[in-house]
């Protein structure tokens, strides 16, 4: 599976996840928002045509546990270098920290991804 279908089904995951629940009312323009039930962010960004892209805070995750699933590290106190999507800071646990954007190559990958943020990782 690739490109629109996986970027949906890496979606469609999030969104069916027990622990994980969207946040707020509706999702911004380029992005869906969503809350852990420990009160993480997690966003994903559905109208991608290629990749699919999970962002959390970087302390929201073990990052040695998902050392081998593609990602970038945005530092909080460079994003107007990085920018980093900005439809992102909606969510208040989005700001002013730091930010991971996994790219799962598979749904094994993103799998392991929402269920370390979702906290449910053993």
């Amino acid at each position: 599976m690739n490109g629109e279908a996986f970027v949906s089904a890496v979606t469609a995951m999030v969104e069916a996840h027990p622990a994980i629940n969207q946040s707020g009312d509706r999702h911004p323009a380029h992005c869906n928002l969503y809350i852990t039930q420990c009160g993480l962010p997690v966003a994903t960004e559905p109208q991608r045509k290629r990749i699919a892209n999970i962002w959390v805070r970087a302390d929201s995750v073990r990052r040695r546990r998902l050392i081998d699933c593609e990602h970038t590290f945005f530092d909080h106190t460079k994003f107007e270098d990085s920018k980093p999507n900005h439809n992102l800071f909606r969510e208040p646990g989005f700001k002013d920290t730091d930010l991971i954007r996994y790219q799962p190559k598979d749904l094994w990958e993103a799998a392991r991804v929402i269920a370390e943020v979702a906290g449910l990782a053993a």
